[in-house]
């Protein structure tokens, strides 16, 4: 028989090996990567969004997702049009499209009638640029599509606290660096910290969210957020796994306001600033706003009369 100090050894090491080798059995998608693009302002990268296919009509139908913080300032003149930098097929370059909007009750972008939801999504007629873009939509084509991890999928699932996640962003700090180059996607891992299923007052309103232990900073904003669970119920796996679109991610979650001393050197003296830190604590919109908007009755019959205008080609804009 082994000694006790042994026996724990041996468990803990055990438990160590399980856990890294689950953890590395998981790769992300290609596709999932290549749904990913960057909202520009001129030359700016602002930050993240991702393109969603709903399919409908006998049509596939793009839409780009994002926070509504970050379409806002952009697209609030209305003779802006949305930009987005796209990843090139067979090269390692990027180049940046500028997109004509629909006008949706007189603003350019479709948001939740719940205006305290941070989601912002663009309808854009890529289709006619495919063949020379690296891009991916992730397509559905009804409110249940298993890939959506809507509240009732995470019920189904008994997804928790404790559960994994991951998040897709891009990093306008990497573009400064390297304008030449592809969009560069950064993947974070972490667990599920919070569902909160009933809204309940945050920072912009009464709402539904999810808290990620998974760090998002500027240039996150807008980017999809990924549910990743190991079930043996039947459905659309990947290597055993089992992934779904929790939501948006909108924002890190910062610590108490406090205040911090700094230097201000052209006057020579000390100044006092509002200092905010990350504690690592990501916030998440739910999938569910989503799914209202792209399948609200206003988005239903938009792409019915899309699609019976190319049915008829009496439209000279392609969609």
């Amino acid at each position: 028989m082994y000694p006790v100090k042994l026996k724990v050894f041996i468990l803990v090491s055990l438990c160590f090996i399980c856990v890294t080798t689950l953890a590395g059995t998981f790769t992300v998608p290609e596709h999932l990567i290549n749904s990913c693009a960057f909202i520009m302002q001129g030359e700016e990268a602002k930050a993240t969004g991702f393109l969603i296919g709903v399919k409908d009509a006998n049509s596939v139908f793009c839409y780009l997702v994002t926070a509504k913080h970050v379409l806002k300032p952009i697209l609030d003149n209305k003779k802006s049009k949305i930009s987005v930098r796209f990843n090139m097929k067979n090269s390692d370059k990027a180049r940046t499209y500028s997109f004509p909007t629909f006008n949706f009750n007189g603003k350019q972008w479709l948001e939740h009638s719940n205006s305290a939801v941070d989601i912002a999504i663009v309808p854009l007629s890529i289709f006619d640029k495919v063949s020379k873009l690296d891009v991916n939509l992730l397509t559905i084509d009804d409110p249940n599509s298993e890939f959506l991890a809507t509240s009732e999928w995470l019920r189904k699932y008994k997804v928790g606290p404790g559960d994994q996640a991951f998040t897709l962003g891009l990093v306008p700090y990497l573009y400064e660096f390297n304008k030449d180059t592809g969009n560069l996607v950064l993947s974070r891992f972490g667990t599920v910290s919070l569902i909160i299923e009933n809204e309940i007052i945050l920072p912009g309103g009464k709402q539904k969210a999810f808290f990620l232990d998974c760090s998002a900073f500027p240039g996150n904003s807008g980017g999809p957020a990924f549910v990743l669970i190991e079930r043996s119920e039947k459905g659309a796996l990947l290597a055993g796994w089992r992934f779904g679109l929790l939501g948006v991610v909108t924002e890190f979650v910062p610590s108490p306001i406090r205040k911090v001393k700094v230097k201000v050197e052209d006057i020579k003296k000390e100044n006092e600033i509002l200092y905010l830190e990350n504690t690592g604590i990501s916030k998440v919109v739910p999938v569910d706003y989503l799914v209202d908007i792209l399948f609200s009755k206003e988005q239903r019959t938009f792409r019915k009369k899309i699609a019976s205008l190319k049915k008829s080609k009496s439209s000279n804009r392609e969609y």
